[in-house]
């Protein structure tokens, strides 16, 4: 019995060694598989995805989102390096934005801020990550991240950051704190990024809506009405213009004004910088940039004429006097002028003088060098800006803007 007890043992303990070799032998083909993905595959990824990157993108910007995914998952799986990584991931996001699923690519851009915070594409993550939160609704979680940003980040990144809380004060009902914000966004971009363009639209948007509001703002101030006021002269007297003063008092041409009442309105030394190059109309304030448009200026051969000019006698509805094809009325679509009229008063005597901002009648031509010379507008544009400026108003046409010439 002694003998046969002794075997069993034997026999146990060879078993037990036996499976404790395949453990030892099993561990070890796991670490030298992990080690072979890690260092060996992950390693070669890593190597090429420089130009893998770039490809994807391409293929991103192509539409090939299929061909781009098989790119970017396996770099985005089987790499942990804080510059690569973070880039798949923000590619991979746009990519499921660009096809239609925003909840994945939500997925990815958290897992680029939360894997990677040493990453020097972090600010950017972060950044997108509030965006994609903002646009799915959670808004208290995109305040906290712009915030951050706006406390922390360069530059190009605080930019749309700040745009990020304008926005959010805008929806707020604070149109004064989210103009303020966009101001501090166009002098932080970079001139002519997209993320200017962000800032400066919603800068002007907001602009408009605060000088057209009834609602008092801290630039606006109050005149009372005395016994023979009208549109007219009040315009004069008070340097603006009868549309601004109808449209922040909700007043029609027929409107009946009595002595005591309250009108708001807006002192603004208003200024035009018009950009040839870009086709771009800059209204500027004292606070500088006010609002940008886009112009249709001159065609090759006909170039808007450089210089310094001043605002003449504005015009609604106008009669176009087409050189040598007697008037064209208003209302006519072969009148060009569309709906709004100012005339150019050139400085100096050697510059043109049948220069002037106006409406279209052809709106795809805006933004393009289409016209005769003069500075051609979309309609509701043209129409807003004349009820902006005053006769006198300078205006410079330049070939190029520098942001200081906007006081930036």
């Amino acid at each position: 019995m002694g003998l046969k007890k002794r075997k069993d043992d034997v026999s146990l303990t060879k078993i037990i060694l036996g499976i404790c070799l395949v453990v030892v032998i099993a561990f070890g083909v796991h670490r030298v598989a992990r080690w072979f993905k890690d260092e060996y595959v992950g390693g070669a990824l890593e190597a090429a995805a420089p130009s893998e990157l770039a490809r994807a993108e391409e293929a991103i910007q192509a539409g090939n989102l299929d061909e781009a995914r098989s790119i970017l998952l396996p770099i985005a799986e089987k790499t942990r390096n804080d510059a690569i990584s973070p880039q798949a991931l923000l590619l991979l996001a746009r990519l499921e934005e660009r096809g239609g699923d925003s909840q994945k690519g939500l997925a990815y851009l958290k897992e680029a801020v939360e894997e990677f915070p040493g990453s020097p594409l972090n600010a950017q993550a972060e950044l997108a990550y509030a965006r994609a939160l903002e646009k799915h609704g959670q808004t208290e979680d995109a305040l906290a991240i712009f915030t951050a940003l706006q406390e922390n980040a360069a530059p190009e990144v605080r930019a749309p950051a700040l745009c990020g809380l304008a926005r959010t004060a805008e929806r707020n009902g604070d149109l004064e704190s989210a103009r303020a914000l966009c101001r501090e966004a166009v002098r932080d971009a970079a001139w002519n990024s997209p993320d200017w363009a962000e800032a400066a639209e919603a800068l002007g948007r907001l602009n408009i809506a605060l000088i057209f509001s009834p609602k008092a703002t801290s630039d606006s101030k109050v005149y009372v009405v005395e016994r023979g006021d009208n549109l007219t002269n009040m315009g004069m007297k008070l340097n603006t213009t009868q549309g601004l003063l109808m449209r922040a008092n909700e007043l029609h041409k027929d409107s009946t004004l009595n002595v005591g009442d309250r009108l708001k309105y807006t002192p603004k030394d208003f200024r035009i910088l018009i950009e040839r190059s870009a086709c771009r109309l800059f209204l500027l304030d004292g606070d500088g940039l006010f609002k940008c448009y886009s112009v249709g200026l001159g065609r090759p051969g006909h170039e808007t004429t450089l210089g310094g000019y001043r605002i003449g006698n504005k015009q609604v509805d106008p009669t176009w006097f087409k050189p040598n094809a007697g008037p064209i009325p208003p209302g006519d679509p072969r009148n060009e002028l569309g709906s709004r009229w100012m005339p150019l008063v050139p400085e100096r005597e050697e510059l043109p003088t049948d220069l002037g901002i106006h409406g279209t009648v052809a709106p795809e031509t805006i933004g393009k060098h289409s016209s005769s010379g003069c500075a051609r507008m979309h309609n509701a544009d043209v129409e807003e800006l004349y009820d902006l400026v005053v006769r006198s108003t300078p205006v410079e046409i330049v070939d190029t803007v520098e942001p200081r010439d906007l006081g930036l």
